[in-house]
This record gives structure tokens, sequence and C-alpha cells, in this order.
């Protein structure tokens, strides 16, 4: 067959019953890369439904009027991997001819759900700016099928490849072809609210490596990017800022990487060429290894313009750090950190993760009390989900831990909830622990709610609304509107409201 009009589509997460909580904060980077890889060869177009809120009837239309000959769908987030399945029926019912591929996280991280939906012809799994192109001269006869990186049917069967082999040299990549998406319509839009949010718009999201080496038992960066760090230069990354400024006016910026600081020369390298290049561009730290910080990174950071450090601390019990999590925090040094930090005037937020399997009630209250003894700006809870292809997710298989089939594991992740089996707590003793806690420690104070008003770029009267709303859902999915009071579980008690 022929290929001349390609689609690259970002589904509406808004599809399925999804959490006003957990919805992610998308940038078209990763589509932008696979068009920046071949807009010299193919007619393309970038379907964003989500941040176009598109209805199915209303994406349906797009792809009529376009009539592409191939689609390619990215899914970015496990929870939301319905999605993917939606769009790719929906692509079907314009007309069962076009050809649709699948690549992102979810294609990666569960091939075989994912490949199980005969609406999905083709998957890209691992990193997609060589295999894609080279998959698609295969599926015109022009090339050989990829050995590594695809998933496709031969005969009614799924053949899976395996990953695709990491990208060595991070500098040959192009920049993303922002050219073909309304940018700037992404660098002035906050698509929610968070204390992770820029300061100042317009911002762009930067990737600048690649790849983690820590090995933390309940991530699964090691198997999507890799345990080997990979970099692109600091003269690559200075001239993506001078584009984005000078093309998009952008006067801040988050780094998405894996993790920005397991080169800390090179972290102190981009610092000062930041300076050097009077770029003036505020910038967000998201997901810190706390151990890769150091005084002089800090002062390097705040030199440069970071305003933000999100500090990812997991537990406040070292057992759990070290048997369960292992993740190599020191829970005194991650304590000097942020005060380091908060010193030189950057806002810091520390996150932590409860209801690992193999963890205690105690050990959760435990990890509560340390979080509050912080300086920290703002304290963030997350309940911990099994993520396949990580070391917890086999524990949590083999012990049959797991609530509810592998499969609905998958792709109906909740950020909100349990889904581990366990003597120490329900999923609503964790719910209500998590909601009541983060509100207590967080807007206990009038100056705290006031400093992260300000954090969130919304009004107090605002923030006092999503308290409201946290605490109302949380209620909503606990306890059914006819459970009467005497039948309430403990867990109120247990968060010590």
């Amino acid at each position: 067959m022929n290929i001349s009009k390609i689609v690259l589509v970002q589904p509406n997460l808004r599809w399925v019953a999804w959490n006003f909580k957990t919805l992610w904060e998308i940038h078209p980077v990763n589509l932008c890369m696979l068009a920046a890889m071949i807009e010299d060869r193919y007619d393309i177009t970038i379907i964003d439904a989500n941040i176009d809120d598109l209805d199915t009837d209303e994406f349906k239309s797009r792809l009529a009027r376009l009539q592409p000959d191939l689609v390619g769908i990215t899914l970015l987030t496990m929870e939301y991997g319905e999605t993917a399945h939606i769009a790719a029926r929906l692509v079907k019912e314009v007309d069962r001819d076009i050809v649709t591929v699948l690549g992102g996280i979810y294609a990666t991280q569960a091939p075989e759900l994912a490949g199980k939906d005969t609406n999905i012809d083709y998957l890209v799994l691992g990193e997609g700016e060589y295999v894609f192109p080279a998959l698609l001269e295969a599926i015109q006869g022009r090339g050989d099928m990829p050995d590594r990186g695809v998933g496709y049917r031969c005969d009614d069967n799924l053949i899976l490849t395996g990953k695709a082999p990491f990208i060595q040299d991070l500098d040959a990549l192009p920049l993303p072809a922002y050219h073909l998406v309304d940018y700037e319509r992404y660098t002035r839009t906050l698509q929610r609210i968070s204390v992770d949010s820029p300061r100042t718009l317009p911002y762009a999201r930067i990737l600048t490596s690649r790849g983690c080496p820590i090995g933390c038992t309940f991530c699964e960066i090691e198997s999507i990017s890799g345990k080997p760090f990979r970099s692109r230069s600091v003269e690559h990354v200075i001239s993506e800022m001078k584009l984005l400024k000078e093309n998009y006016g952008i006067t801040s910026i988050i780094f998405d990487d894996d993790n920005l600081y397991v080169n800390r020369r090179r972290t102190k390298e981009l610092c000062k060429a930041m300076v050097r290049e009077n770029l003036n561009l505020k910038w967000n730290a998201i997901a810190v290894s706390v151990f890769y910080l150091n005084d002089e990174i800090l002062e390097a950071m705040a030199a440069s313009g970071c305003q933000y450090v999100d500090m990812a601390i997991e537990s406040g019990v070292e057992r759990v750090l070290k048997e369960i999590v292992k993740k190599p925090v020191k829970l005194d040094y991650a304590r000097r950190m942020i005060d380091k930090a908060k010193s030189l005037g950057i806002d810091v937020n520390a996150h932590f993760i409860i209801g690992f399997p193999g963890e205690t009630w105690d050990e959760i209250r435990a990890t509560i009390r340390y979080a509050e003894s912080l300086n920290a700006d703002y304290i963030k809870f997350f309940i911990y989900q099994p993520l396949p292809e990580t070391p917890l997710f086999k524990t949590v298989m083999e012990q049959g831990l797991l609530r509810g089939a592998e499969g609905d594991m998958k792709t109906g992740l909740n950020w909100s909830d349990s889904s581990i089996i366990s003597d120490e707590f329900t999923p609503q003793d964790l719910r209500v622990l998590r909601a009541y806690e983060w509100d207590r420690i967080n807007f206990s104070f009038p100056e705290r709610r006031k400093k992260i008003a300000q954090m969130m770029r919304i009004t107090e009267e605002e923030l006092n609304k999503l308290r409201k709303d946290t605490l109302a859902s949380v209620a909503m999915t606990t306890y059914p509107a006819h459970m009467n009071q005497q039948d309430k579980p403990k867990s109120l008690e247990k968060a010590a409201l």
C-alpha cells in the first residue's frame, strides 16, 4: 500500500471515567518529535483531542475530513489505556482501511493487552523516533520490518519483537516540529491546577535526558527509558531554549527528565549556561531524587532561575526505603536539602507514597508524621500502584496481592485508591487518610494557604473550593449515601481528623 497522509493523535482522556485530580497536562512533545522525523516525506496532521476536548463524534468528523492513510495514536499514561482503544475503534469506524499504529507508554508496558485489540494494526514498543519511520517503510513494502520495537499480527498471532534499542545520541534527533500545532495554546494554558505549575506564562516543557540508574522497585522508568543515563549536550538544550524563547516568547520551563541530576557536573554546566546566555528563564524541577542534590547544585539552580523543586522522598521510614522501595534516601539529608532550597528562595514540595505491599499501618502513620515535620511548602501523598514490568509488580503478582484482574489493573489504575490486598489497611483506609492528612498538613494555617494558592496560581477562594471538592469526592466514593453512620469504617479515626 501507499501512505501519504498521516494523522498523529493524542486521545481525549475524558473519554473514560477520569479523575479531575490526576488529569495529566500533556504537551505534544512526543508527537511533534515523531512528526519531525518524517515530515519531509509525508503530509502530517496532529490532532490533540485532549486539549481540544473533542467528543467522539467531533474526533471522527475531523478524521473523515482529513482522510488519512494511517493514524498514529500515542498514550503516555497507563491509567487511561482504554482511551487508546476508543481512538482505534473510532478510526476504523471512519474507514476500516486506515492503518492504525499505537505507541507510547501503554503500548510499551502492556503490549500483550494492547495488542488484543484488532482495531490496532501495529504497535511501536519503546523509543519510536527511528522505529516508526522504518515501520512506515515496511508497511509500504519498501523495507523489512524492524527487528526490534514493533508489534504486528501474522496469521492472527500477535508478534512482539521486544522494545526498540535505546537511542544513544540524543543530539542527533531533530527538535520537535512545534509548527504543526498551535503551540502557543500550550504555552499559555494550564490544563490542571497544581503546585508544579510554572510561575509565569508562556512556558514550555523540555526533555534534556532519558533514563535513570536508581532502580526503585515501584518505578517503571527503567523499563521505559532504561537504566543508563543518556543526555543531550548542554549546547543542544540551550539551542532549544533559545528557539522557544525567540519563536514563542516563553518565560519559564518545566524540565520533564526522568532524572535530570544524575550527572551533577552536567547539571551545573546547564545552570551556568542559562546564566551565561542571559536566558532569564524561570524553571521548575520535577520528581528530583534528593540524594543527587547538594548545596552547590541547589545554589546553581537558584542562580539560573529555579523557583520550585519537587523532591521525591517516597517514605518517612528507613526500613520501607531500604527493604521495599530500595531507594537510597537518607531522611536527615532530605530535611537538610529542603532547608537549603528554602533558604535560597526556592519553593519546595515533598512527595510520598503510602500503601506499599509489606508496609504496616504504623509505618504509614510514621511517614505522615515525618512529612509534617519537614519545612516544605507543600506535601503530596500518593497511593502505591503496582506498575507493569517493575519489581514490586512482580512481587504483588507472585503473592496474589492484586485486587481484580491483571488486565483491569493495567488500564484501570486509580492514583487515588489502592489496588493491593493487605491485612494492614483497606483501600478506604488509604483513601481517607491520604485526603484528610493532605488537607490537614497543607491547609491548617492561613499563611500556608496563601502560599499554596500562589504556587497553584489560583485565589484562596478557588483553593478552598478545590479542597472541598477533593474531600467531597473521597466521601462520595468511600461512603455510599445509604450507609448508616455506625456502618462506616474506622478509617476516619485512623486519619486523626
